[in-house]
């Protein structure tokens, strides 16, 4: 029996995904980062390589509309600005303790 070459033939490209499927995406990962602006403490968040893995994995697999791929690259940067400022903080509370126990 001859098979469909079609039916074995892997395609050259990925297709993406409808931007309608990204929106649940982009409003969990948008409340995701609502709540590391909150401040949650370093113990409890995913590392920021993770999200950032996320939200490019978004621009990567579906095909966004232009305001999706305009929210996609707000994302990026506040994770960017979000990974520093906890960073800082987390640096400047470690300072703290450790003069204390020096003290």
């Amino acid at each position: 029996m001859k098979r469909n070459a079609n039916a074995t033939a892997v395609p050259a490209f990925r297709q993406r995904r409808p931007a309608q499927l990204a929106e649940r995406e982009l409003i969990h990962l948008e409340m995701v980062l609502a709540s590391l602006a909150e401040g949650s403490p370093a113990s409890e968040r995913l590392p920021a390589r993770y999200w950032d893995m996320r939200i490019s994995r978004l621009d990567a697999e579906y095909d966004l509309v232009p305001s999706q791929s305009q929210r996609v690259a707000s994302l990026q940067r506040k994770l960017a600005l979000l990974d520093n400022a906890l960073d800082s903080a987390a640096d400047a509370q470690e300072g703290q303790e450790s003069r204390r126990v020096a003290a």
